[in-house]
């Protein structure tokens, strides 16, 4: 069984091609296909908005310019090659794609979400300390370079384990072939695996946005805001509530989502190391072909949405996605 984000479909036992009926992959294809031209879209526009205005590039942009290389990655390299995995058996890329499709899927899952680590820490610096340049242009580079080496060295052993074996019936599967040294048995390196990229890529990034985050709701809505002085009027002390009670949902979204989009995926997969095997073949050609297809969907449905929660409610991004959609050449407000 293959443990990796891509690539989990069992070792075939018969010889049927396809994994479910017609009208369930009709609407796999076309849930993909819909959450795939969003991605590509929304970071595409997210890209030429950043790159296009120099007023928008500061570091707060170029991080989310990472998060949407990273998404954009994320819709080409994985969303087409999940899909084809999750619906057929067997594996018709060859063997380079293989292990090209599953260390990307890694490179890009992982540099996408320390890139919303790397966002959550900026938000609070800019917050918490306003009156400081803690995150400067050099040091933002220097995040980025960490984020995607971090990313590479992760997929490492995914380069390494993965590759394209011929099964009984004739059929050629993306599979894992990890090593085994002394007492460690390649199950126990997959295992291995699987758990530390829980941690980089779910655990510990969700653990982090989230206390940032909450120290960031605190602060800002216990900080003196012009509206909280006496001499102002009712109606400007409510405005300036609203728009801290507007921040702090922002904010509980951004955690919800990615919540909710990661955590059936991490869950499938730590289920299909330790517990799979003891389940009747049923429950696991249920789980392989219809539970992981749709855990699989929710997690690139963060990418999708990230363009959303990071551009289109930020009012610059959302003028700048109309300049470009309308074609106008006019200045593209810088303020944030």
């Amino acid at each position: 069984m293959n443990s990796t984000l891509n690539t989990t479909s069992p070792t075939p036992l018969h010889e049927g091609k396809l994994k479910q009926t017609v009208p369930i992959i009709v609407l796999f294809v076309f849930s993909y296909t819909l959450i795939f031209l969003f991605c590509i879209i929304g970071n595409t526009l997210v890209c030429l908005v950043v790159v296009k205005s120099p007023r928008m590039q500061n570091v707060t942009n170029y991080f989310i310019l990472n998060l949407a290389v990273a998404d954009l990655l994320v819709a080409v390299f994985c969303m087409p090659f999940t899909l084809v995995d999750n619906i057929v058996y067997g594996w018709p890329f060859g063997d380079v794609m293989c292990k090209l499709s599953a260390a990307t899927t890694v490179i890009s899952v992982v540099a996408s979400v320390l890139t919303l680590v790397a966002i959550a820490v900026d938000r609070y610096c800019a917050v918490v300390y306003p009156t400081q340049e803690i995150i400067t242009l050099p040091r933002m580079m220097q995040s980025i370079a960490i984020i995607w080496f971090l990313s590479v060295l992760i997929a490492l052993p995914v380069i390494f384990a993965k590759r394209e074996e011929t099964f009984n019936p004739p059929m050629q599967v993306c599979t894992e072939a990890w090593p085994t040294y002394g007492s460690w048995s390649a199950q126990d390196f997959r295992r291995m695996f699987s758990i530390a990229l829980l941690m980089f890529s779910f655990l510990g990034p969700l653990l982090i946005i989230t206390i940032l985050y909450m120290r960031i709701a605190y602060r800002i809505w216990f900080r003196k805001a012009p509206g909280d002085s006496a001499n102002v009027s009712d109606q400007a002390r409510e405005t300036a509530t609203k728009k801290k009670v507007k921040v702090i949902k922002m904010l509980i979204v951004v955690v919800v989502l990615f919540a909710l989009s990661w955590l059936p995926l991490h869950t499938l997969i730590l289920l299909d190391e330790y517990a799979m095997q003891n389940m009747d073949y049923t429950v696991q050609n249920a789980v392989y072909n219809y539970c992981f297809p749709v855990a699989h969907w929710l997690s690139y449905f963060n990418s999708c949405v990230n363009p959303i929660i990071y551009g289109y409610f930020n009012q610059n991004f959302r003028a700048g996605f109309k300049a470009i959609l309308t074609r106008s050449r006019g200045n593209i407000p810088c303020r944030l």
